[in-house]
């Protein structure tokens, strides 16, 4: 009696399924974590991507603009400043009370009136401006330097803090 046993045991398929069955376990939790991961960086990458447009436009408008001022008189450090544009409008950056960075372009601003420039989920806790060679007779070139720090919120409860200098110098020549 020669039997010719082909094909596997119920106990070597339930060990083979129970096997698969843990390792499609592990797969399926790393997978889900690394979509979520992708999901905060997703996130954070365009807030950054907000928050640099709008940095990059103040430093264009800056470096186009004239007559740098404090907003409220100061010795150059202020938290807010105006300054002119190539078409003489009164162009003014401020800290919000919201926690954007407002922009006004006429008449006098206010935190009501100021467009907020970033996303509200963009916290900017201090903005200061530093405004060098803003008078015509001291030979030296025009420059704002911009100083901004912050956090952006991921999530509930989550944030990424940061830190950020800019300096825009004026094109027309001033010396």
């Amino acid at each position: 009696m020669n039997r010719n046993h082909q094909g596997y045991t119920l106990l070597e398929l339930i060990v083979s399924v129970g096997i698969f069955s843990m390792v499609m376990l592990i797969v399926t939790g790393a997978y889900l974590a690394l979509i979520s991961l992708d999901r905060k960086a997703r996130a954070v990458n365009d807030l950054s991507s907000n928050f640099s447009f709008a940095l990059d436009g103040m430093t264009r408008s800056i470096r186009t603009g004239k007559n740098f001022a404090c907003v409220g008189g100061g010795d150059g450090t202020c938290s807010q400043m105006s300054f002119r544009d190539p078409d003489n409008n009164t162009v003014t950056y401020l800290l919000k009370t919201s926690g954007s960075i407002g922009q006004c372009t006429s008449g006098v601003c206010s935190d009501t009136s100021a467009v907020a420039l970033t996303d509200p989920r963009i916290r900017i806790d201090a903005l200061t401006f530093y405004i060098r060679g803003s008078s015509i007779s001291d030979e030296v070139q025009p420059q704002v330097i911009i100083t901004i720090r912050g956090n952006i919120l991921t999530e509930v409860g989550k944030q990424t803090n940061f830190a950020v200098q800019a300096a825009a110098t004026q094109r027309l020549i001033d010396i």
